[in-house]
């Protein structure tokens, strides 16, 4: 049976552990009220420096609002009037979500492949960021596939020991074309 000192201990440390919490929980949403602009500022700076690379001759970007498809990984569509258009997409890769910007040309030929962030295994998954991986879209249209052992046509080298990375990158940039060519009436 507890008496009434340990009650009364029991519940002084309880309030002592509730206003450390408190006073933790206040000074985090602190820090984040400074840091949450900032990051966002950034998030939007490497974006456009993406869209940039994907579509270098683009002199600025304009937002087009289309309406997404439920299960597509298309996020947000961005015009550059005679440049193309660039696609923010984000597929689910072996780690999670990879964030990329698509550039398409009017041909819808992809210009360039970017990718903003990424949790894939450090050394397999991670390598969709490198040139050599990304440089293959250049130029590919509708219905890319992944092959394996020597891309041909409309295919594209995977990644070794991460072919469900290359797949999710894949799909990206044909969610991506797609979503250009329904938007355009050119289904």
């Amino acid at each position: 049976m507890i008496d009434k000192k340990e009650t009364i201990n029991i519940v002084r440390v309880g309030l002592i552990l509730f206003a450390i919490t408190a006073l933790a929980a206040l000074i985090l949403a602190s820090v984040n009220s400074f840091t949450a602009p900032i990051i966002a500022e950034n998030n939007k700076r490497t974006q456009e420096a993406a869209m940039r690379e994907v579509l270098p001759e683009a002199e600025s970007f304009e937002k087009v609002e289309f309406e997404a498809d439920s299960s597509s990984c298309v996020k947000e569509i961005y015009s550059a009037k005679d440049a193309g258009v660039a696609v923010k997409a984000a597929p689910n890769g072996y780690g999670g979500e990879i964030s990329m910007i698509v550039g398409i040309d009017a041909d819808y030929k992809v210009t360039g492949v970017e990718i903003i962030s990424q949790s894939e295994t450090a050394g397999l998954g991670a390598n969709c960021t490198k040139d050599e991986f990304k440089k293959q879209f250049i130029g590919k249209t509708d219905n890319i596939t992944v092959s394996k052992s020597g891309a041909k046509d409309n295919q594209i080298d995977a990644i070794s020991s991460a072919t469900i990375t290359s797949k999710a990158v894949t799909k990206g940039v044909n969610e991506s074309i797609a979503t250009v060519r329904k938007l355009r009436g050119d289904e």
